[in-house]
């Protein structure tokens, strides 16, 4: 290439060398090429790639910052290129319209490469096939990344959502998914289950004499116990309000009845401290309780155990109760 073919360039050897996706690359074997092609300066904020109004063209960023935007359900989502890096090679690739609006972020200056001619490139330089390949990867990788990342923060946002923030228990979202489950379970291999629904007795007389906090200690205390009381697998929820439930998987009503009066005793004999004070109190639960029948469903089987409750509660509280689901209510 002449000296005055040299000078038209829009590129020169040493800004060629510099960038990133020319790394490696011999100047005099896309010299050629580049005769054809032109450099641009755009202000902050001029739009380079549209979606609306594609152009098959690749964009080489020499300096500068480039911005772009990419529209989803979520809202839009930016992204940056920085020098040395490229923007539009999907299009001359997949000969499909971008995905995404390019904006220059700074004032910039860009090598514009058209799409025949960037194909051209590729096919006389090995090299700069190897570029593209490291920057489209490094491109995934880091996509990928940012994926999994969302995907754990969507799971961690999903399961705090089926927690209960005061008591840490699960809450009535989790319960008609896992309990649903374990019912199907148990009905399908004709397995023992057993459901409880606890009630903290006179807790509106508590948050009216001491105050919603110490209420809330009650609450946490309670849940405390109830987990310390049962095994990995028993799956204790807050209800709602004093109100808790419990499904336990693999439990005849023989064991749910021990269960029930290790509950309500291990709740009884606690002491609750009251803040700022050197005086505690003490609560008890009045629990009900029930086993599986065929046919049972989640709201059924609870609703034996909460008419067992309101039985226990109606009998003087602070006693276990169970429903043999024949209209027999049994005290202890």
């Amino acid at each position: 290439m002449s000296a005055n073919e040299l000078e038209t360039l829009p590129i020169s050897r040493a800004e060629f060398q510099r960038q990133e996706i020319f790394k490696n690359v011999s100047f005099e074997s896309l010299a050629g090429y580049l005769l054809g092609c032109e450099t641009i300066y755009p202000e902050p904020g001029a739009l380079l790639i549209d979606p609306e109004q594609p152009k098959r063209r690749l964009l080489v960023l020499l300096n500068g910052l480039l911005e772009v935007h990419v529209e989803a359900q979520g809202g839009v989502f930016k992204d940056y290129i920085q020098p040395g890096h490229c923007a539009g090679e999907m299009s001359i690739f997949d000969n499909i319209k971008p995905s995404a609006k390019v904006f220059a972020k700074e004032n910039c200056k860009i090598l514009i490469i058209d799409g025949d001619t960037a194909l051209a490139m590729l096919n006389a330089s090995h090299d700069l096939c190897l570029n593209f390949l490291q920057i489209l990867s490094h491109r995934i990788r880091t996509n990928n990344k940012v994926v999994c990342e969302e995907e754990y923060h969507i799971r961690c946002i999903e399961e705090n959502a089926k927690v209960d923030s005061l008591t840490g228990l699960h809450n009535r979202r989790w319960l008609e998914e896992m309990y649903t489950r374990e019912l199907s379970r148990s009905n399908s291999g004709n397995l023992h289950l057993s459901a409880f629904m606890l009630d903290i007795d006179h807790f509106k007389k508590i948050n009216d004499t001491y105050g919603h906090l110490v209420g809330d200690r009650v609450l946490i205390a309670v849940a405390k116990s109830i987990l310390h009381c049962l095994r990995p697998t028993d799956m204790p929820v807050r209800y709602g309000g004093e109100e808790f439930t419990i499904f336990l998987p693999g439990t005849s009503i023989e064991n749910a009845k021990i269960v029930g009066e290790r509950l309500r005793a291990s709740i009884e004999s606690m002491k609750i401290q009251l803040p700022d004070q050197d005086d505690s109190i003490s609560v008890t639960i009045s629990v009900g309780f029930t086993e599986r029948k065929d046919g049972d469903t989640v709201e059924t089987i609870i609703k034996r155990a909460d008419d067992a409750l309101y039985y226990a509660k109606e009998a003087g509280r602070n006693k276990v109760c169970v429903n043999l689901g024949d209209g027999t209510m049994f005290l202890f």
